[in-house]
């Protein structure tokens, strides 16, 4: 091997070894999975809970996951809304946050009539042992779920919309212990003496709630049918229409005090499903996929793994110096070795005749 493929062949070892161990700590960014495994990016700080199009997203490779139709428990889909969903996940010391991303050019986020559906996205989290062909659990193997709701979210951004809405010429002439006169507006008109004539608020059904503080519901299910409102919400979310298509962000606890949540960690998997309002679809007429597997990093690495960029660095820079001074420093005379079929020198035959 020459000297000048020798370099080509030192460089490019170099160049490989320096990204691998770039991808590794985030610098570079993580590698295209080939399989259906969601890789979390580890990030020492803040995530972005609110913030879908936030610069830190980069850090985290999407992945594209195949939705079908969910034919098995009425009402079913003919197909699936969307082919597929982007998903990307972070995770710091404490919880985890997902960027889930479909096109949808339609925004509907609004469900005061009973004409009106909304757009939601929602992630099931299964720990190792569950069933992976089971959806949504069964009898004593609960799941957690986490979906985020428009039309929640509208409440959040827009006010909190009532039947007033819907139907302008919608009159009450009297609701006890409520404040002021009609037209009652919520939540301000009802304290909480009057929220006994609004049965849905105060039996505490999270959709009557005009005080949302998060657009996600954090829920538990034992099959098709039991969906049911956690009594702890720990889940919190935003979502961004851009004209084309939706940007929502789930962000949950990695480990929380709440039985009946899902410790995310090493064997946990996952499944996502999309609803779309224009397509009427409520409750189990959705969009689904089947299970992921989800790959957390590490967060003790990253320092570990700087240090080892360094040293290769040191080390590939160390091994291109060494042969160029090597081949820079002077070389000594060689001696000059007397050719036998040369004749006596006039001093050595001097020195015989003495």
């Amino acid at each position: 091997m020459d000297v000048s493929t020798r370099k080509v062949v030192v460089v490019v070892m170099a160049i490989a070894m320096v990204l691998t161990a770039g991808q590794l700590v985030g610098v570079f960014g993580t590698t295209a999975q080939a399989q259906d495994v969601l890789a979390g990016a580890y990030v020492d700080g803040t995530l972005p809970v609110t913030e879908p199009s936030s610069s830190l997203w980069s850090r985290a490779t999407a992945l594209e996951i195949a939705l079908s139709a969910q034919a098995v428990v009425a009402p079913i889909r003919a197909g699936p809304f969307v082919p597929a969903l982007r998903v990307r996940l972070l995770t710091n010391l404490t919880h985890a946050a997902f960027l889930i991303e479909w096109d949808d050019a339609t925004k509907d986020n609004r469900t005061t009539r009973d004409v009106e559906f909304r757009d939601a996205v929602a992630i099931l989290y299964g720990p190792g042992d569950a069933t992976r062909y089971v959806c949504m659990g069964g009898p004593g193997k609960a799941l957690q779920v986490t979906q985020w709701k428009a039309d929640w979210q509208a409440d959040l951004e827009e006010g909190f919309r009532d039947l007033e809405h819907a139907y302008p010429n919608f009159w009450v002439d009297m609701y006890p212990y409520a404040i002021g006169g009609p037209p009652y507006r919520l939540p301000d008109a009802f304290p909480a003496e009057a929220r006994v004539y609004l049965p849905g608020w105060q039996v505490g059904n999270p959709f009557s709630d005009p005080l949302k503080v998060t657009a996600v519901e954090d829920a538990v299910a034992e099959g098709f049918g039991t969906l049911a409102t956690q009594a702890s919400q720990d889940a919190i979310g935003r979502g961004v229409h851009s004209g084309t298509g939706w940007a929502v962000v789930i962000a949950r606890p990695l480990v929380s005090e709440d039985p009946e949540d899902v410790i995310l960690g090493v064997g946990t998997i996952l499944a996502f499903a999309v609803w779309d309002g224009s397509s009427r679809d409520v409750g189990s007429r959705k969009s689904v996929s089947s299970w992921v597997d989800v790959q957390l990093p590490n967060p003790t690495a990253p320092p570990f793994l700087l240090v080892g960029l360094a040293l290769v660095i040191v080390l590939v820079v160390f091994s291109m110096v060494v042969p160029m001074l090597r081949r820079r420093r002077p070389q000594p005379p060689k001696e000059r070795t007397r050719d036998a079929s040369e004749g006596d020198s006039p001093e050595s035959s001097n020195r015989r005749e003495g």
